[in-house]
């Protein structure tokens, strides 16, 4: 009988693979693979363990850069390889990137792929340390991409051109596959939502890279003009990661009225369906699922023309788009779509477009499945 293939993600914590890539890998299942997941356990692993995925502890430390937690992460990936001796290793973002390929050095047969969410905080900051870091990084990465047994993954064509021109990574060593694939049967379209008030959705983390400190400001300037909006934010705080929104900014958003802050929210269908616009104002992103989810159901979208964003929101056809920071552009930019019903039903229909021409996740789920038998 022949052995069955195995596979081994690393990612971060056990939520983004629930949220992200649980439904890669119960294809994959489906598909004949062992299927293993090497992440930081914060009470999921009964989720994906239900699925049959095996779950192996890391306690990854996403706003830590010591050196000496990064050596422990890589020491315990590399015990979890040993462990597990799959044929393919996925590593899925930047800090799982730079671990595993560490990790990964001593065991040539298998296969490796990388797969990049974004270039994250590191590559969006200007200070020094961020600019230093950015210098190792691309250094090593420059090293690491030599061998040949590393194939790397992007999201949209910014970052495909970014890591050719930095990274001098040769056209057949790196692929862009879009996104982490969207289930169009369970997003399906809906009609907007009827009633007076109009409702802005954001679904995410509440960090500053994705642009709630500057979601906030320009909802409160379109509030002042127009009364019947209101704002639902979904998603965690994040205290692991360094660009989180501060205090000061959350206890203002709990005390404001029309703003509903709801923390995270198991099926974010709700927030789409009670949403007349979606929401995204993201300084650099991979390809987000939270504007993929909005676009799936039918909605039209404000969002910033930054690389990731601009593969799902196009200007003028199912969006409006801003420069990162201009507040008075958002304003502006609420107040139309709130105006306009006919101008929401446009941009939602071509919303819809784009999702279904290559993003749903079974022409998603079929590109790993060919790369990793290739």
């Amino acid at each position: 009988m022949m052995k069955k293939k195995s596979i081994l993600f690393l990612v971060t914590e056990d939520w983004y693979f629930v949220s992200h890539r649980i439904k890669l890998a119960t294809y994959l299942k489906k598909k004949g693979y062992n299927v293993h997941v090497c992440c930081k356990n914060t009470g999921k692993f009964k989720v994906i363990e239900d699925k049959g995925i095996l779950c192996h502890d890391i306690e990854a430390k996403r706003k830590s850069l010591s050196t000496i937690h990064l050596f422990h992460e890589v020491i315990t990936f590399f015990k979890c390889i040993k462990k597990i001796n799959p044929d393919i290793v996925h590593l899925i973002s930047m800090r799982p990137a730079v671990v595993g390929l560490i990790a990964s050095l001593a065991f040539r047969k298998i296969k490796l792929f990388v797969t990049f969410t974004g270039l994250g905080f590191i590559f969006i900051r200007n200070n020094s340390k961020a600019k230093a870091l950015r210098f190792f990084i691309k250094i090593f990465f420059i090293i690491m991409f030599r061998l040949k047994f590393i194939t790397a993954i992007v999201q949209n064509n910014d970052d495909y051109n970014f890591f050719i021109e930095k990274f001098y990574l040769k056209k057949n060593r790196i692929l862009i596959i879009r996104g982490s694939g969207i289930d169009l049967k369970y997003y399906k379209k809906t009609n907007e939502p009827k009633g007076k008030s109009i409702t802005i959705g954001f679904v995410g983390r509440m960090l500053e890279d994705k642009g709630v400190h500057w979601l906030v400001e320009g909802f409160k300037m379109a509030l002042q003009e127009k009364k019947n909006l209101l704002l639902l934010l979904a998603g965690p705080l994040d205290q692991e990661n360094p660009t989180t929104i501060s205090k000061e900014l959350f206890n203002e958003i709990i005390r404001m009225k029309a703003v509903k802050y709801l923390g995270n929210v198991k099926d974010v269908r709700n927030i789409w369906n009670k949403s007349h616009i979606g929401v995204l104002l993201s300084k650099r992103e991979g390809l987000p699922l939270s504007l993929m989810e909005a676009a799936a159901m039918g909605r039209p979208i404000i969002a910033t023309d930054v690389p990731g964003c601009r593969e799902i929101a196009i200007n003028k056809y199912n969006a409006i788009t801003l420069k990162p920071g201009d507040i008075p552009a958002l304003k502006n930019a609420i107040l139309q779509l709130a105006a306009d019903k006919s101008l929401r039903i446009k941009l939602a229909k071509n919303s819809r477009k784009i999702v279904e021409s290559d993003m749903e996740n079974k022409k998603i789920f079929k590109k790993y499945f060919l790369i990793y038998n290739f």
